[in-house]
């Protein structure tokens, strides 16, 4: 390969981690970053929301929550069909944020954040499960906050939300 077309190689591969980093960081208030990166799901949470003590779960799972890297789980629920809105139960601290996200079934599922702003979709395939990883750097504590998942009856899910 001529040092020319290196050039122009390496030029398209940073050009692209831009185009990357600015679309990850749409939605997010301009105190606050987020990063995305798909990672495998394990842990565990009853259909109610209430969240139960982790575990590992086979990997592409939607019958238990996925497990968080490097966080602890503050609200997980697993089994999930349909929208829903979860209440994170004593607010969120500053610092890191996570949201993993596993889905199985027809559709794409949309997540957001309140009150930050930080929503992004996953596209969901009927037998296979999709997954996602998600983290913001909340600048201030808050007291009130939720995770809201608008998703087709067909889709079934399964998140876990940690600091």
């Amino acid at each position: 390969m001529s040092e020319a077309m290196r050039t122009r190689t390496l030029k398209r591969l940073m050009m692209g981690a831009a185009i990357s980093a600015t679309l990850v960081s749409v939605g997010c208030t301009p105190e606050e970053n987020a990063i995305s990166s798909p990672t495998d799901p394990s842990n565990t949470s009853s259909p109610s929301g209430i969240p139960e003590s982790p575990t590992d779960s086979p990997a592409g799972s939607v019958e238990v929550a996925p497990k968080l890297p490097d966080t602890t789980a503050i609200s997980a629920v697993a089994k999930v069909e349909g929208s829903r809105e979860i209440p994170l139960k004593g607010g969120v601290h500053k610092g890191p944020l996570g949201i993993m996200v596993a889905c199985q079934g027809k559709g794409t599922i949309n997540v957001s954040f309140t009150p930050a702003g930080l929503s992004f979709p996953l596209k969901c395939v009927e037998g296979e499960v999709s997954t996602t990883y998600n983290q913001i750097e909340l600048k201030h504590d808050r007291d009130s906050a939720s995770v809201n998942v608008q998703a087709p009856s067909s889709v079934r899910w399964a998140m876990s939300v940690g600091q």
